[in-house]
């Protein structure tokens, strides 16, 4: 065995190397341009491993001054250079989270900064960013952390606050305090019972996850009794910008529709499959139709293998298909997809309506048969097309349940449809890698368009 050779990557190990290697760079990146623009900001936890090591979010607090420039900073192409703002997701009224994206060949490298100008919870203001950053300290590889005892209250908060204290947070907790444990118990006797500061700070040492589980409304109680209310104006301030987030949500989602169409071989199922790997980290959740929303209906996910084969049915059965289509659609979008594209989720179609204006016999529309295309404007549209396409005997050999001269009229007839729709077409006869990385060029150009135009919008 030639050991040099079994010691190289394999290509999909080299690729993941190469993304990891970028998204390095974007996160010292992303810590220069803070630096670059005055504004000081300190990473607030699950920093130990970097920058080699990014296994989450980014969490890190800006002055509240500060908070309202990130958008403008990050969208500038220069900031984080490659990368482009792919997602801005304001999640409460004073904390916003990003997805900065740059596309590294076929893969793409993704960095999460996940802002917030002060810790608000329930009308209450737990850590003042003014007082965090006043006392902020920088670590020999470059980025900026909160003293000690200004991390510990932060993440102990946010641990009881969502009630889920697991042994990895305890453990962070026990490493603080350790390094501090003066200004550590100063927090807990501010924040804690009377009768708790010395449990607490026991049960922390000893990373008992029950006790905390034991005690967890209780904790909670006391952190909503340790802090008194905002000032009544702010919290109205407060709610009226929560509602106005919620309307922008509401008119403008973050989610994404994405349809793709192509003949049988043209090699949709490995675009959308990888599609959905590598854009995945820029949404919340992923979901998949094929061809329509079947009314919820789970699939069996059956393939047809003669999609030709049967006889076509008569005009009024086919109208009656048309209509129930159009039905399933609208159904299919009020119910799931648009609620989906509030949640910033990835929506993929498998097929789309505007299949049967291309392909009719492989919906059993007799020929001559007009219905589909005269209603064709009154089915949803998706945010992106997407038309693989490839040379009709390659169709063929990938596909044999068609003739030669059936993929040639259907490449043409796609061909043909992707210039109606503006939609991006890709050529999949070409090498596998160029073909993904063309797929998954054409949604972060989109995301990122759409990102830059709503922040200039909102200025």
């Amino acid at each position: 065995m030639n050991v040099a050779a079994s010691a190289q990557p394999s290509p999909d190990d080299a690729s993941t190397v190469a993304v990891e290697a970028v998204r390095k760079q974007m996160f010292l990146d992303f810590c220069a341009a803070l630096d670059a623009h005055a504004m000081p900001y300190v990473i607030l936890s699950g920093y130990s491993g970097y920058p080699d090591r990014i296994d989450s979010d980014i969490d890190f607090m800006v002055s509240e001054a500060d908070f309202l420039r990130l958008p403008a900073l990050f969208n500038d192409a220069s900031s984080v250079p490659g990368a482009r703002l792919v997602q801005l997701l304001q999640h409460e009224t004073s904390a916003c989270y990003y997805v900065l994206a740059r596309q590294v060949g076929h893969r793409i490298a993704y960095l999460h900064p996940d802002s917030s100008a002060s810790y608000r919870r329930n009308g209450r203001l737990w850590l003042c960013s003014q007082a965090v950053l006043a006392n902020r300290r920088k670590v020999p590889t470059g980025f900026w952390i909160p003293a000690a005892a200004a991390e510990f209250e932060y993440y102990f908060v946010k641990r009881c606050d969502k009630g889920l204290v697991e042994a990895r947070h305890i453990d962070t907790l026990a490493a603080l305090l350790t390094e501090d444990p003066a200004g550590c118990r100063a927090v807990l006797a501010r924040l804690a019972p009377l009768t708790l500061p010395d449990e607490l700070e026991s049960a922390i040492r000893r990373g008992d996850v029950a006790w905390f589980e034991q005690h967890r409304e209780q904790l909670q109680l006391a952190l909503s009794d340790s802090m008194s209310r905002e000032p009544f104006v702010g919290r109205l301030l407060s709610r009226a910008s929560e509602w106005l987030r919620r309307a922008r949500r509401i008119l403008k989602p973050t989610g994404l529709v994405i349809a793709v169409l192509g003949p049988d071989g043209s090699g949709k199922t490995t675009v959308i499959e990888h599609l959905e790997r590598e854009l995945a980290p820029a949404f919340r959740r992923l979901r998949r139709f094929h061809l329509r929303p079947h009314f919820g209906a789970a699939l069996d996910g059956t393939v047809v293998t003669d999609p030709h084969g049967k006889e076509p049915r008569g005009h009024l059965a086919s109208a009656a298909k048309v209509g129930l289509f159009i039905i399933d659609y609208w159904m299919g979008w009020l119910r799931w997809v648009y609620p989906a594209k509030l949640r910033s989720t990835l929506v993929v179609f498998d097929r789309y309506y505007h299949d049967m204006l291309v392909d009719p016999a492989r919906y059993r529309l007799p020929r001559g048969s007009f219905l589909q295309r005269l209603l064709v404007d009154l089915v949803p549209k998706p945010d992106i097309w997407l038309i693989l396409h490839a040379p009709p005997d390659l169709l063929v050999a990938r596909k044999g349940e068609i003739t030669l001269a059936a993929a040639q009229v259907l490449s043409k007839d796609y061909a043909h449809l992707a210039v109606q729709l503006h939609a991006i077409s890709i050529d999949t006869g070409c090498g596998l890698k160029e073909t993904l990385a063309a797929a998954v060029a054409a949604p972060l150009e989109y995301l990122a368009t759409r990102t830059s135009a709503r922040i200039g919008a909102a200025r």
